[in-house]
């Protein structure tokens, strides 16, 4: 992964927001995991304006054929158990990013996660299916929809996949 601590000048260097999604941006200082910068899903586009929706990708290079890995990542969210649902998934891809398959498929439930004041989050892990043959990208993808962008999002931090 590239920039899975969200740490880079460039806050999403490394990563894709939906345009069609595109509620995503920077989590405020207290609301980070490690380091100093997180993002947040759910709550307003880099715009400032109130989308509710996000969708926040990135294509991991270097996925070889016939393996598993694990995917990591720590998530809160702004009140205590007040978070939307969150869709995680790894899709397989080419070395041209034609869709072979899906690896992973978590849901981080509605209403499951610590609030950020007290600092607690989080840690989801998942092991993925094994990359077909011809994989060379996984596309790690978390996707969020909210009815109340002011109190159903969720801050996002220090993802990672490894191959295992």
């Amino acid at each position: 992964m590239v920039n899975g601590g969200f740490e880079d000048p460039m806050l999403f260097f490394g990563w894709q927001i939906d345009s069609t999604n595109d509620g995503v941006n920077q989590a405020d200082a207290d609301e980070v995991h490690s380091g100093l910068k997180a993002a947040r899903l759910g709550f307003a586009d880099l715009a400032g304006n109130l989308e509710g929706n996000g969708v926040l990708f990135q294509d991991a290079a270097g996925i070889c054929p016939n393996n598993h890995y694990e995917l990591q990542f720590e998530m809160n969210g702004e009140i205590p158990r007040g978070n939307a649902p969150v869709d995680v998934r790894i899709i397989w891809l080419d070395e041209d990013k034609n869709f072979l398959g899906i690896g992973l498929q978590m849901t981080v439930t509605a209403s499951s996660l610590p609030d950020d004041d007290i600092g607690v989050w989080t840690t989801f892990q998942g092991i993925t299916s094994e990359s077909p043959p011809g994989a060379r990208f996984a596309r790690v993808r978390f996707e969020i929809h909210t009815t109340n962008p002011t109190t159903q999002h969720v801050h996002l931090d220090d993802v990672s996949l490894a191959r295992i």
